[in-house]
């Protein structure tokens, strides 16, 4: 049995050990075992949602007795004969008795509310909502931060941002506990481990608390979103950097009182090949909802609610304790054999032909990586006071360590990894080791991957790919070029 590390809230002193099995794998591909004890199959029922979704984004969230999703007003009017109108985006809800685009209606007749209910986060007694809101920064670029509403009456509110997001950093998709003392929620905000990461926030009579991020257990350089927390506090979230069955998978993190296990996965019954995002359970404990869908292409999306079926109860489970509490079941079924428990490894890593060819180079590295020691460090430096910034060196062309590279057709370049982001131009430049480097970005299985470097022998690009770790990148790897696209051919790291 393997150890896992304990994710604690602020202001806990404890130490607790949490035993889990280790997971079957290869790579970062989760391997399902071939029994399951907990008969999931045959206990649990998942239902397709029979309903058009005609808005940006095909994630819904439950509220009341009904879900919210985003549409188009004008599907949703009778139309005048030969009158033209383009509607507006809106929040609709819809009740789960009779799920149709006929028994819809506008979630507030006094506001649109055009925001995803993936990012919403309603309180138990539905006299409030946190929800995710795209804001303009300067006239320069959109980000996402979270606000909060009163539900008076049945209606909207004044929108109101919440005192932690008064930076440039995104916040985004809002999970409140349900006794409303605790916030999990999506930011890039430093520090980061690269992507989207999760932090918390804690309310008290003073307002929510300092964000603090949950650790690099639970967030890796990929993206950790969608948070949710059920009356357990258990966490729920999407990721793509965690062991998985390919794209965004969800997973569940076990809460004790004190902190947050180890990320397990929810087993194939949930996840796919596809992205598996905005998982909930409803607030009666006996229904979940989550959509999947491949990326940004949705023509294949859906919708799904997850129960347990009433005449099939799994061995030494009563039915008082499942039917009416789906988190104990989900908590139980990714208990055994689903832990993923190894470090997050970059989907790039896991192209098994060019790690063979790198093993040698890579064990070589590792003793010269233990005889250094590792500094605690900020993940990123670049952002400086004024002052201060003129102590950061610009640092020497690297290109000029690879003489020829970039400079003769098909020449390969050896650049390090460190970063990446599914926004294009996202840094322009980074500071390693109190020096500036620029940035080259490249776009691979539809994420932008940012590099530092050029060199033309593996050697020294893995000297700093050693920088890069020790900077605070320390997922940082090498990455070979040809005329700037990513080579896949594991032959040009034989040296």
């Amino acid at each position: 049995m393997t150890t896992g590390k304990l994710h604690m809230l602020p202001g806990c002193i404890a130490m607790m050990l949490v035993f889990i099995l280790p997971p079957k794998a290869y790579g970062t591909i989760l391997q399902i075992p071939d029994e399951d004890p907990m008969q999931l199959k045959g206990s649990l029922k998942r239902d397709t949602v029979h309903l058009t979704i005609r808005g940006p984004s095909n994630d819904v969230a439950f509220y009341m007795n009904g879900l919210v999703f985003l549409s188009n007003s004008k599907y949703h009017q009778k139309m005048i004969p030969d009158h033209i109108t383009f509607g507006q985006e809106q929040a609709y809800f819809v009740p789960l008795e009779f799920i149709s685009q006929e028994s819809s209606k506008p979630l507030f007749e006094n506001d649109p509310f055009p925001y995803p209910p993936g990012g919403m986060s309603f309180t138990r007694d539905y006299s409030k909502v946190y929800f995710t809101k795209p804001i303009e920064l300067s006239g320069r670029r959109t980000v996402e931060k979270i606000y909060e509403m009163s539900i008076v009456q049945s209606g909207g509110s004044e929108h109101k941002i919440l005192p932690f997001c008064d930076d440039p950093s995104r916040c985004m998709h809002p999970a409140v506990s349900t006794d409303g003392s605790l916030m999990v929620f999506a930011s890039d905000r430093m520090p980061s481990s690269g992507g989207l990461d999760l932090f918390m926030s804690e309310k008290s009579g003073n307002g929510w608390s300092a964000p603090v991020n949950l650790g690099r257990t639970i967030n890796t350089s990929g993206h950790e979103w969608y948070p949710f927390l059920d009356h357990h506090k258990n966490l729920y979230f999407s990721s793509t950097g965690h062991m998985g069955l390919g794209g965004y998978d969800i997973y569940i993190c076990p809460f004790n009182g004190i902190g947050w296990g180890e990320p397990m996965n929810m087993t194939e019954f949930i996840n796919s090949e596809k992205d598996e995002i905005a998982f909930s359970i409803h607030p009666n404990k006996r229904i979940a909802v989550y959509s999947t869908s491949y990326g940004s292409d949705r023509s294949h999306a859906q919708v799904y609610l997850v129960s347990l079926k009433t005449d099939v109860i799994p061995p030494d489970h009563t039915a008082e304790t499942l039917q009416n509490d789906l988190a104990t079941f989900f908590l139980e079924m990714a208990e055994p054999g689903y832990t993923a428990t190894q470090p997050a490894v970059r989907e790039e890593v896991a192209d098994e032909q060019l790690a063979e060819k790198t093993e040698q180079v890579a064990e070589e590295e590792q003793v010269s990586e233990e005889a250094v020691p590792v500094e605690e460090v900020p993940v990123e430096e670049e952002i400086l006071p004024a002052d201060e910034t003129s102590r950061v060196e610009t640092a020497e062309p690297l290109q000029q360590k690879a003489e020829a590279a970039g400079t003769e057709a098909d020449q390969v370049v050896f650049r390090v990894q460190i970063l990446s982001s599914m926004k294009p131009k996202t840094k322009s430049a980074v500071t390693i080791a109190g020096k500036k480097y620029d940035t080259f970005e490249y776009l691979y299985k539809g994420a932008y991957r940012i590099t530092v470097g050029a060199f033309s022998d593996v050697q020294d690009a893995l000297e700093f790919r050693n920088t890069c770790r020790r900077a605070g990148y320390d997922q940082a790897f090498v990455a070979a070029f040809r005329n700037d696209e990513r080579e896949l051919d594991p032959s040009v790291f034989d040296r």
